[in-house]
């Protein structure tokens, strides 16, 4: 196992920076940040991956608007419980286009009591996109908060995602 590989890349969306470790079968996404205020002007990486490399094209294409199944790239759930890790397996089933809201997700996940620990799952979700944390919405039909904020940048982040994705928002 390499140490950690970081790509960071400009979006008109966003700006995303994706970091694994590994390579070939051992590749492991361990973290995705959107909205990340550092991306460079071009693309970066600190080491040749191809594996990020592709993560990053799949997650980039994702953005431009094409209907890219994410939950196929190896996520490190290392350290996680196993409600957190229910609920993020969960979350990877919903289907591009579509919205569950926190309820329809705890009961997915086997806890359908579990609305409001499954909704801090989502808040703490370390994979953005890949986990599409962006599809869950309050069951009242509004789209709720995204990476922990409930208004400004992030929330208009969350809104073009569900556009992109064809969902009226």
């Amino acid at each position: 196992m390499r140490g950690t590989l970081t790509k960071t890349f400009k979006h008109p969306i966003t700006n995303v920076c994706v970091a694994g470790t590994g390579a070939g079968s051992g590749f492991v996404l361990t973290r995705v940040h959107v909205g990340y205020r550092r991306a460079n002007a071009g693309n970066s990486r600190d080491k040749d991956c191809d594996e990020l490399d592709n993560c990053a094209l799949l997650i980039s294409r994702f953005l431009d608007g094409e209907k890219r199944d994410l939950s196929r790239i190896p996520i490190s759930l290392e350290g996680f419980t196993h409600f957190r890790k229910r609920v993020t397996h969960a979350a990877r089933r919903i289907p591009w286009g579509t919205t569950v809201s926190y309820a329809r997700l705890a009961a997915m996940a086997g806890c359908p009591r579990a609305v409001r620990p499954a909704a801090m799952v989502m808040r703490n979700n370390p994979f953005p996109l890949v986990v599409p944390c962006h599809r869950v919405i309050r069951s009242d039909g509004t789209i709720g908060g995204f990476g922990g904020k409930t208004s400004g940048r992030q929330v208009a982040l969350k809104r073009k995602l569900l556009r992109a994705e064809g969902i009226a928002v």
